[in-house]
């Protein structure tokens, strides 16, 4: 992985989540109606050669908005918005804020300091400029997300201008949307599950095993907020003690487990794949990102 672009580094982070096999999510043996895993197989490539191509500007709106469009241009369908908000002002941190892997014996070895991390992206997410905040606008709306439903203030679906500030409007979302929580907090969870999946792959060797857990045990600690957003506060912490029951059926890999994973897998497809924990998943794919900064041997 030393030799890959950050343009790759993109593309491999949305393309390796995407391919793990989740509960209630579009994988290579998963469809929803409307999309599916060649989907996101292909805007893998077009977000992250339009991340490749923009970094020069090193604007934050402008990668968020060059991701949305080469996405849409690419599938025509909003597979990665919540993962392009996420990856954007990561990529434009300094290489050294991230997870470094040195050799340790016969064990991975991860060197990081978070705390340098959140300082980085906080500073990045300061910097933004009121035509940052303009262009973010714009990639959400040409993206169309489900679920954002209407609200009082700095409505992203209303006609009204941007705030000067996207902070200001992430950190008014940050209460009912956890990709705009980690503009609001320093990328906290992100931080803490990057964390988390250095220390899974070390059990689980294969990159996508690994994913596999932590999304079961994210979805024990906290509801997705995606799902909270379409279906209420009842059904996320009605999904959150499914996934509970899950991690109660270890070992990984079991009879057991596998048992109780495709009945909460089933249960989160049912009413047309509409408790797609899809939040999580954004949250995924940036850890996988910053996490593959120490995982250079790590089989896929």
């Amino acid at each position: 992985m030393e030799t890959m672009t950050l343009g790759q580094r993109v593309s491999r982070s949305i393309f390796l989540e995407a391919s793990s096999i989740k509960a209630g999510n579009v994988h290579p043996h998963a469809s929803f109606s409307d999309m599916r895993f060649a989907d996101f197989e292909v805007a893998s490539i077009a977000i992250g050669r339009a991340f490749g191509e923009s970094l020069e500007t090193g604007s934050l709106g402008g990668l968020v908005l060059a991701g949305v469009r080469a996405m849409v241009q690419a599938v025509s369908v909003n597979t990665s918005l919540g993962t392009i908000l996420l990856l954007a002002p990561i990529v434009l941190c300094p290489p050294s804020s991230f997870p470094k892997r040195f050799s340790g014996g016969a064990s991975k070895v991860h060197d990081w300091n978070p705390d340098a991390f959140e300082q980085a992206v906080s500073a990045v997410l300061r910097a933004s400029t009121a035509e940052d905040s303009e262009r973010i606008y714009e990639a959400i709306r040409l993206a169309n997300p489900g679920g954002l439903g209407r609200v009082e203030s700095q409505d992203v679906l209303a006609s009204a201008s941007a705030p000067i500030c996207i902070l200001e409007a992430m950190q008014i979302a940050s209460s009912w949307d956890d990709v705009a929580l980690q503009y609001a907090n320093g990328y906290t969870q992100v931080i803490e599950w990057t964390v988390r999946l250095l220390e899974l792959v070390k059990i689980h060797p294969r990159l996508i095993d690994a994913v596999r857990y932590l999304q079961i045990e994210i979805l024990a600690s906290r509801p997705d907020s995606l799902i909270v957003r379409k279906h209420g506060k009842e059904m996320g912490s009605l999904v959150q003690s499914q996934a509970s029951e899950v991690l109660a059926s270890v070992p990984f890999g079991s009879p057991g487990f596998e048992q109780a994973w495709d009945r909460f897998d089933a249960f989160l497809r049912e009413d047309g794949n509409r408790k797609n924990p899809g939040t999580t998943a954004d949250l995924i794919a940036a850890a996988i990102f910053l996490a593959g900064y120490g995982l250079d041997q790590v089989d896929a």
